[in-house]
């Protein structure tokens, strides 16, 4: 029976810990002053990193969520790929294909892009203190049986936590005029792995985005 006592909260420690998920949260969103919402025919939605599979990941995150409100998307690895942007791979875009760029969106009839930009990575630590927890016995009811007796103790060991956030910039242009008219701050706070984050960063970001009022389904 004490070893089943005892088991019970390290289940619970573990089973918690399994479940947490990351969190993502809006610092600061800015949208144009007196942009009239418009219907999109085609949204793009890009991100700005040379890292093919992470920018796939969350593009297609962003498009599936979008997708969820019936607004069209489209992810910007399927109609742009690196050697587009960058033909001499050395990290940096030419821009002598700006035009050839701009064309391409046309000719794809993208009429408003969503990017995604990653500012800055913050690594965090901090100290968990244990927790005591108290398991009376069945045996010694009675007050002064209790009184002569001591509680059963299970003691969990303090630890070092550490977490890895990161700080990311959601901007929206409308191409017909080519001008910013959303941009959002947002933190996700310690992902899993890199489903967990698209997840948790699209849910957040895309319905931030819709609420703005800026697109008609």
């Amino acid at each position: 029976m004490k070893k089943l006592i005892l088991l019970f909260p390290v289940l619970f420690i573990a089973v918690y810990f399994t479940a947490c998920t990351s969190v993502t949260e809006i610092s600061g969103t800015w949208k144009k002053p007196a942009t009239a919402a418009k219907k999109y025919s085609k949204i793009m939605v890009l991100g700005l990193s040379g890292e093919i599979v992470n920018r796939s990941a969350v593009e297609n995150a962003i498009v599936a969520k979008l997708k969820t409100y019936g607004i069209n998307a489209v992810a910007g690895t399927n109609i742009l790929p690196d050697s587009f942007v960058d033909s001499d791979n050395n990290g940096k875009v030419d821009n002598e294909n700006k035009d050839i760029f701009s064309a391409k969106l046309k000719d794809q009839g993208i009429d408003g892009v969503f990017t995604i930009s990653l500012k800055d990575v913050k690594e965090n630590e901090r100290y968990i203190p244990g927790t005591t927890y108290y398991t009376p016995s069945t045996v010694y009811n009675p007050f002064y049986n209790y009184y002569w007796r001591t509680y059963n103790v299970v003691n969990t060991p303090g630890y070092l936590s550490k977490s890895t956030n990161y700080f990311l910039t959601s901007n929206f242009y409308n191409l017909s005029d080519d001008q910013l008219i959303w941009s959002a701050q947002s933190e996700t706070i310690n992902p899993q792995s890199l489903k967990d984050f698209s997840k948790s960063y699209s849910a957040t970001i895309v319905d931030d985005f819709v609420s703005s009022g800026l697109v008609r389904k």
